[in-house]
């Protein structure tokens, strides 16, 4: 069973929860999920099976989209209302539109200070490790990218917003900057991940629909449907032996369609996925860069 789940994660649990869920469905070789989610947040939370799992470093460079909310007049140690109240104040009622410029602020490249309360490791430990144990430790910082961003709604003192951003960008750290920006603080309320890369909303499945291992094929996304937006590329019987010993074949087509580098899915006569190749133009050749068994 090779291929992916897109799996809509509820309130109250972890990514990892999940991974137990489905382990006790099926002994799979291999599973892993792409892009963990906090334990409150929600939405879609890719989880690749078997094969699958090495398809992971392909899929995880990609945007995501967050709806959020926001509660004003509140500061937490961890960025969210899940964290200590470190500071509290009477957020006054603003103007919308004025919300919506300081928002517009954040778009494009920004510097984040990666939350205390992270997995982020340093000094070879994870920072919510060392906050733990009341070890003071200066997170580092990290330049990520706001492709877009919307205010939503403004029920005072909740500020609901849209957010497409690139990945490792921390929602947490983006309410806890807004809330600065205003002078009156601001903590993550609430998260739902809308999309993840080509994986959309309305893909999420309910991890409760999951009660017998034959469940789980009905929501089966193959590993060839996961890398469509991948240039593919049917490769003959003898150039397939080729592919499965580390060998290069030919380029396809003029090198003048092609990047150096770019990325192909590569499948036999019978549509099935061989793996991932890599453009050399260089060399005309496309390599193997990840051999799938099937």
């Amino acid at each position: 069973m090779n291929g992916f789940l897109i799996i809509d994660k509820k309130a109250g649990m972890s990514s990892y929860d999940v991974i137990r869920r489905l382990k006790k469905l099926d002994r799979f070789k291999k599973i892993g999920y792409i892009g963990t989610l906090d334990r409150n947040a929600t939405g879609i939370l890719p989880v690749a099976l078997n094969e699958g799992v090495k398809l992971i470093p392909f899929l995880e460079n990609v945007e995501k989209a967050y709806r959020a909310s926001f509660l004003l007049g509140v500061a937490t140690d961890t960025f969210d209302i899940e964290g200590k109240v470190i500071a509290k104040t009477d957020a006054k009622e603003y103007e919308k539109e004025m919300l919506a410029n300081v928002l517009t602020g954040f778009q494009g490249k920004i510097v984040q200070r990666i939350p205390v309360y992270s997995s982020k490791k340093v000094n070879r430990k994870p920072l919510y490790k060392w906050a733990r144990q009341g070890v003071d430790v200066l997170p580092p910082e990290k330049e990520v990218e706001i492709f877009a961003i919307e205010l939503l709604e403004y029920r005072h003192p909740y500020v609901e917003i849209e957010v497409t951003c690139s990945k490792g960008t921390y929602i947490r750290a983006l309410a806890n900057d807004f809330g600065a920006k205003l002078g009156c603080g601001a903590t993550l309320y609430s998260l739902k991940r809308t999309r993840h890369g080509e994986f959309t909303e309305n893909m999420g499945v309910d991890i409760d629909h999951f009660k017998f291992p034959q469940d789980l094929v009905n929501y089966l996304l193959s590993l060839e449907n996961v890398l469509q937006s991948l240039r593919g590329i049917v490769v003959e019987m003898v150039l397939e032996r080729f592919l499965k010993n580390g060998m290069p074949i030919p380029l396809m087509g003029s090198s003048k369609e092609w990047k150096n580098g770019e990325l192909a899915r590569l499948v036999n006569k019978q549509g099935v996925l061989i793996g991932i190749g890599e453009a050399d133009l260089a060399s005309r050749t496309i390599k193997i860069k990840r051999l799938i068994n099937n």
